[in-house]
């Protein structure tokens, strides 16, 4: 009788061609975009992080609000972004700055993650506090007796709140173009 044995002759598993007939290094660089381009990558994430960080910066020396009276031009008073959340997109630009660098330099994930926190932060700031105030209407003491006047957002809103959303866009964009976590690499 000539049968063949019930084992296979060739080991799939271990063999430089992965099932599918694509080879394994060619399988890494399908899972893993950003192998591919890592400086393309890495200068995106700095550029973006930079770039919310000094909007958020930048709006804190920005006017937040006017508050106008009904009917006229006249601007009864001026609320700057800084001077309305005691400068915390400030610190919040400081941050993100260092969070970034940590980024580019090193692909770091978890730099990636607080730069997304500290963009979802500036965000509810931005919404919660600043926005109720910027849209408020109401009585306010003008030449010696009360008026109806409403506030305006103005430049400094704006500013925070593209800064915020920038930051969150760069974690995002970090974490789709950097591909999955790669697993620690074996010593042996």
């Amino acid at each position: 009788m000539n049968a063949t044995p019930p084992e296979a002759n060739t080991e799939y598993s271990r063999g430089a061609v992965a099932s599918g007939g694509v080879s394994r290094a060619r399988s890494d660089a399908i899972e893993r975009p950003s192998e591919a381009t890592p400086g393309i990558v890495s200068a995106g994430i700095l550029g973006a992080g930079l770039l919310g960080a000094l909007l958020l910066l930048v709006a804190e020396f920005t006017t937040l609000f006017k508050v106008q009276v009904a009917g006229a031009t006249t601007i009864v008073k001026s609320v700057s972004t800084g001077s309305h959340h005691s400068y915390a997109m400030a610190l919040i630009a400081v941050c993100a700055v260092a969070l970034t660098l940590a980024a580019w330099r090193s692909a770091n994930r978890p730099a990636l993650l607080g730069i997304g926190i500290l963009g979802v932060t500036a965000l509810v700031i931005a919404l919660v506090v600043d926005l109720h105030d910027a849209t408020a209407t109401g009585l306010v003491l003008s030449s010696g007796h009360f008026v109806n006047a409403s506030s305006k957002p103005s430049a400094g809103f704006y500013l925070e709140t593209l800064g915020a959303v920038v930051l969150m866009f760069t974690a995002v964009w970090g974490f789709v173009l950097m591909g999955p976590a790669r697993p620690p690499a074996q010593s042996g």
